[in-house]
């Protein structure tokens, strides 16, 4: 990772780092999700199914939010020192 971080065209600011790691949290939370989703489209029972889908709207409705905190520090609302 350091490596990636080191070819890019410059060192990230603060900010550009909050913003990426909010933005990367969003897509592994999404993509936890979709597999949650899966996982309940194949439970062995209706009530694992739900259980499934419950830790997947909760898991979404966090995603929602830091996704939101993302767009505040792109916009400069949030401001990481």
């Amino acid at each position: 990772m350091a490596t990636l971080i080191e070819k890019l065209d410059g060192p990230r600011t603060a900010q550009q780092e909050l913003f990426y790691d909010l933005e990367d949290a969003t897509a592994v939370i999404a993509w936890s999700v979709n597999e949650l989703a899966t996982l309940a489209g194949v439970a062995k029972s209706p009530d694992e199914a739900i259980a499934l889908m419950k830790m997947g709207a909760l898991l979404a409705a966090q995603q929602q939010k830091l996704s939101e905190y993302a767009d505040e520090v792109k916009a400069g609302k949030i401001v990481r020192a």
